[in-house]
């Protein structure tokens, strides 16, 4: 809505909604108004039609200002009920303007011998359906005095005569007996309609009752469903989706607007025929299971392995009534089972390999020995003397080799203490800026947390997993390049990392611009003995991840070729910055 000018336009803010049941009252005094309406309507039409005269606008204009007035007075009424007028009030008014047209309409019919006189008892009536028994009473009274004051009226010659002709004056005896009976009737019909409302009222109120409890039970039922952890579906005998709860459209990745009210066939079709085809059995050949294990692919390319298990819905009567499915991802499950036997298969090399790596390591020393106890007495030069460095230095290699193999096969007991990660990250940054892989051309920046985030390590087990991935880092950038070191705090859940969501854990980042690992090497890169780098012996990120992972964390990898690697060492957050020590196995 415009303003004049210089003024903004002012909003008018909405009327707030009303309560229910004085919504269903309004309602029903509208109702009310525009019965009474048709009423007068069809009344002032009979009585035209009754009388002896033919019609007339000179004779009839009585009935013609009475089929006016209650329009206008029903218009009136109508804007009063729109406008949030008092609704008691409301219809007291109307009530007695109802007695006051009554006898209008009796003063041109007839007056007390009118055939329109039994119309006084619809104003006790209504008056004790909406207003209680003494609204009827109440209206019984005033009917009452009105149909008197006609019969005394009558006799003190003030009523004209019945220009109308549309009955017999009744005798003096009919008249007394007809107000005899009127009177005790009009206050009879006050308290029927008192008592009709009063049930009608507890009625509603029952009904209002149930309602809220119905409503009670659909929120707790449907507030139970949509915090299942697992996705459910609820499909009637038709085939339709009637349910898909929060975790459903979180682990197929279909919102629950696209699915609910259509066919099951319609929304599972490309990537999800597995799934369609369990449902499909069970809904259409009754067959149920459990544990099902079926994989689909989502809209976004993601696939994804889930446990499923469905069951009939059936009637009283043991009619199919439709279906319902559960399921979950086993993402996370598979993951760890993975795990479970990658760390099976590695604890077996490792058992084999300290048996092995003993064995070389008693047969070295005693080599490495003779060599060099013949360097130092023979004085030997020329290619006999570079042929016995050669076989000190590949002894050295090898010997380094059988440590690193010793470290992996055989772990040393967690010392743990609470750390600033900050810190931990920037003691072995220095560190690295002395490797001499950290040439002039690389650059290794550090970026720390706002405030200190705390972890329970061993600092020195850490230390070295944290040199081991920067020396990774600055080794894989030929020439120029930089290698960049963030600690932050993050409460998502890593890839393959089983726990949840919303837990604090620390973040250390390492992010180099170097050459990257190639795809298919990725899934590999946390293996024993696998390698890319020349001379490396493929432990060192073995033995970081399973140092990493001792510690209840999570170590994970991004790479590029061309682009540059990411690793990411997720850790506990420690509760508390107090110095604790700790053993563990």
């Amino acid at each position: 809505m415009w303003s004049p000018a210089g003024t903004r336009p002012r909003r008018v803010p909405p009327a707030p909604a009303l309560p229910e049941r004085e919504r269903r009252q309004r309602e029903a005094v509208r109702a009310v108004i525009f019965g009474r309406i048709a009423l007068i309507s069809l009344v002032a039409a009979m009585a035209v039609a009754f009388s002896d005269t033919g019609l007339s606008l000179t004779r009839h204009y009585p009935f013609g200002f009475l089929i006016l007035l209650s329009s206008g007075l029903g218009f009136a009424y109508t804007r009063a009920v729109r406008s949030g007028a008092d609704v008691n009030a409301l219809l007291t008014t109307q009530f007695l303007v109802d007695v006051a047209m009554i006898s209008y309409l009796l003063l041109f019919t007839g007056g007390t011998s009118s055939q329109f006189a039994p119309l006084f008892l619809l104003a006790p009536l209504m008056g004790g359906i909406f207003l209680h028994v003494r609204g009827g009473l109440f209206f019984a009274g005033a009917a009452s005095a009105a149909y008197a004051a006609f019969y005394v009226a009558e006799h003190a010659g003030l009523v004209p005569p019945m220009a109308y002709g549309l009955t017999e004056r009744l005798s003096e005896a009919a008249l007394q007996l007809r107000l005899i009976l009127y009177v005790p009737l009009l206050f009879i019909v006050g308290a029927i309609g008192g008592a009709i409302g009063r049930s009608l009222r507890e009625g509603d109120q029952a009904l209002n009752e149930a309602r809220a409890q119905l409503n009670r039970a659909l929120f707790d039922t449907e507030t139970i469903l949509e915090n299942l952890s697992s996705g459910l579906a609820t499909i009637d005998a038709g085939g339709q989706v009637r349910h898909w709860n929060r975790a459903a459209s979180e682990i197929i990745g279909i919102p629950a607007g696209a699915v609910r009210g259509r066919h099951y066939v319609e929304v599972f079709r490309e990537g999800f025929e597995a799934f369609a085809s369990r449902l499909r059995e069970t809904l259409e050949q009754g067959v149920e299971g459990t544990r099902y294990e079926v994989t689909v692919r989502t809209a976004d390319g993601r696939t994804v392995a889930l446990g499923m298990s469905t069951s009939l819905l059936l009637g009283s009567a043991g009619e199919r009534r439709g279906m319902i499915a559960l399921f979950q991802d086993l993402s996370q499950v598979k993951a760890l089972e993975e795990k479970i036997r990658r760390g099976e298969t590695l604890a077996a090399i490792g058992q084999l390999s300290a048996g092995i790596a003993h064995e070389i390591r008693n047969c070295l020393n005693p080599i490495s020995g003779s060599v060099e106890v013949l360097q130092r007495e023979l004085k030997v030069e020329g290619e006999n003397g570079r042929l016995l460095d050669l076989i000190v230095r590949e002894s050295e290699r090898l010997d380094r080799f059988i440590r690193e193999l010793l470290d992996y096969a055989r772990e040393r007991p967690l010392r743990t203490e609470s750390v600033d990660a900050a810190m931990l990250a920037g003691e072995v940054v220095e560190l690295a800026r002395r490797h001499p892989s950290a040439g002039e051309s690389k650059r290794l920046a550090f970026e720390r947390a706002g405030s200190s985030v705390w972890v329970q390590v061993d600092l020195d087990q850490m230390k070295q997993v944290l040199a081991n991935l920067l020396i990774n880092a600055l080794e894989s950038i030929d020439g120029e390049g930089t290698v960049s070191v963030t600690v932050r705090q993050d409460r998502r859940a890593p890839n393959g990392w089983g726990r949840p969501a919303g837990v604090p854990r620390v973040v250390l980042e390492i992010v180099d611009t170097g050459a990257g690992i190639p795809s298919q090497d990725l899934e590999h890169v946390f293996e024993p003995f696998f390698s890319t780098k020349q001379g490396g012996t493929g432990l060192g990120l073995a033995i970081a991840s399973r140092i990493v992972e001792r510690h209840g964390g999570h170590l994970e990898v991004e790479s590029r070729v061309g682009v540059g690697t990411t690793m990411r060492l997720w850790l506990p957050q420690a509760e508390r910055p107090a110095r604790t020590v700790a053993h563990a196995a």
